[in-house]
């Protein structure tokens, strides 16, 4: 429904000039986001639209929910200053600071409750849309305000633009008829307002530089859960297939207190354990693989499994969605090796089998 993401790097780097002398990879990322949402075709609808279409179709409603990516960029030098967006446009923005800019972007913990699915977790501020709210960004501005206080239609920020919808999982599954939409917000004064907590759904928050936040830093080995859709799918597969499957391990970064700036209102709880995965960080891929920070998905195969083989099945469909969908998913080699192996497999098989065939019938002549 967006075109947002099919943009591409390529186009990225056409449309953005080349001529970026002494800018460094933050400022450069922030300043092909901030041109690219700007060019992009804004959706403008009215409210209520999204339920109408689809109750004219004949399904219920969608259910929409709206997050906040707020950035801001810090200074070398530890001085701060309003950003000044012609500049960033023109790509003299570090060259007038005399300093080297520093991009981070804010990420909350979301309070421990019983009955919450995403309890605990590491999101962005924002939450389900209300029929009051007139349209997604209104969603997202509310939210923020309510959660950690900052109220993101002032003049303090600037709105750049939405990613793509995504569907929205949770216990490992999509849920039906329910979306995400990620919107980017920048700060453009020089100070940043205080955060106010709404306990009963923060508990704490953090400024992450974007440094912190490359494909080499994500692990498998922090989130692990049971995955028991396979039983569900074929249950009449042996017990030694389907227990390949049982333990889930998902892509995820842990975003420590050491990773920030050091600043004094860098994060409000040095000791909260925050790791970055699921929604948040494929939200959080998107941004980084459009703004051209980085060539590969963060989230990217989706799942491991402790079986090899499984991990080879789990390639193999990885090499393949990249194939179908390549402005979606940037195809690696060992994904697209994969998928050629499997689909060798069946013909090899087919060609010894015709071949013992072909014998025993010349042999009985």
């Amino acid at each position: 429904r967006r075109a947002t993401l099919r943009i591409g790097p390529a186009l990225a780097h056409a449309i953005v000039p080349v001529a970026m002398v002494a800018m460094s990879a933050d400022i450069a990322l922030l300043r092909r986001l901030e041109e690219l949402l700007r060019r992009q075709q804004k959706r403008q609808e009215a409210p209520g639209a999204v339920a109408a279409a689809s109750s004219a179709a004949g399904g219920p409603p969608p259910r929409r929910a709206a997050v906040a990516m707020v950035l801001r960029v810090r200074w070398s030098d530890g001085c701060s200053r309003p950003l000044d967006l012609p500049l960033l446009r023109s790509g003299e923005l570090e060259r007038a600071a005399g300093a080297e800019g520093l991009v981070e972007l804010l990420y909350i913990l979301r309070t421990a409750r019983e009955g919450d699915r995403w309890s605990g977790q590491v999101a962005f501020p924002g939450g389900k849309q209300e029929p009051s709210d007139r349209d997604d960004r209104a969603t997202s501005a509310r939210e923020t305000f309510e959660e950690v206080g900052l109220d993101l239609e002032t003049p303090c920020f600037r709105f750049l633009g939405c990613l793509s919808d995504r569907p929205v999982t949770g216990g490992g599954r999509k849920i039906p008829n329910f979306f995400l939409v990620p919107l980017l917000w920048l700060q453009v004064e020089a100070e940043t307002p205080g955060l106010r907590l709404q306990a009963s759904e923060v508990a704490a928050w953090r400024w992450v530089p974007l440094r912190a936040l490359r494909p080499e830093l994500v692990t498998f080995g922090l989130i692990v859960q049971d995955f028991r859709q396979p039983q569900q799918w074929a249950p009449w597969l042996p017990h030694a297939v389907l227990s390949a499957f049982e333990a889930a391990s998902f892509p995820a970064i842990p975003l420590d207190a050491s990773t920030t700036s050091g600043s004094a209102d860098a994060t409000s709880d040095d000791g909260a354990t925050f790791t970055l995965w699921g929604l948040t960080l494929m939200a959080t891929s998107d941004a980084l693989v459009l703004g051209g920070g980085t060539a590969r998905e963060l989230a990217w195969p989706p799942i491991q499994f402790r079986s090899s083989w499984a991990n080879f099945a789990v390639a193999a469909l990885c090499g393949a969605a990249a194939l179908r969908r390549p402005h979606a998913h940037r195809p690696r080699l060992r994904h697209i090796f994969a998928l050629a192996a499997l689909a060798a497999g069946p013909a090899l098989a087919g060609f010894f089998v015709a071949q013992r065939l072909a014998r025993w019938v010349l042999g009985t002549r």
